[in-house]
């Protein structure tokens, strides 16, 4: 883990401050920050003027070697020396990096959820949250409106939803 002060300020009061954040996460190695991600807490910030939440994007490189990915929020387009092996996926904004980590640190094709979830919001006109992958069922669960929606996958679906790794 690699931890540097983060200049910031409030979207609401504009109060200015420094946070020291990681900027580099390999999978285990903090399960404080795993289970972070995994609610969606990990880059929720409370201003310590106005009490606002919102969410703080540093950038942030979050590695895991056994499922061969690393997801990344930061506004470079390259950045030298990752591995060659691994699937790189660079994240616009923490909600797209928080979904892209719950889908593949559940070993997921994310491609075919994001497709799932395209349609889940084409139908409802409303924006979906992801949630998690039923085996038993064969469904996807997503949030809307916090209610909770499956979608059923169909047989060659049910075939690329679980990646090899």
């Amino acid at each position: 883990m690699k931890e540097r002060m983060i200049p910031s300020s409030c979207p609401y009061c504009h109060h200015t401050f420094e946070i020291k954040r990681d900027t580099v996460v390999i999978a285990g190695m903090n399960p404080k920050i795993d289970q972070r991600l995994e609610e969606g807490t990990y880059f929720t910030h409370q201003c310590s003027h106005c009490h606002k939440l919102y969410y703080l994007e540093q950038p942030f490189l979050y590695r895991d070697p056994k499922k061969k990915y690393i997801l990344i929020l930061s506004q470079h387009k390259h950045i030298q020396n990752l591995p060659v092996d691994e699937q790189i996926i660079h994240c616009q904004n923490a909600l797209q990096f928080l979904f892209c980590f719950r889908v593949l640190s559940r070993n997921l094709n994310l491609r075919l959820v994001l497709h799932k979830k395209q349609q889940l919001e084409e139908l409802t006109q409303k924006k979906a949250r992801f949630d998690t992958y039923d085996l038993h069922s064969q469904c996807l669960w997503f949030f809307v409106d916090d209610r909770l929606m499956a979608i059923r996958l169909n047989n060659e679906e049910k075939h690329d939803i679980v990646k090899e790794i």
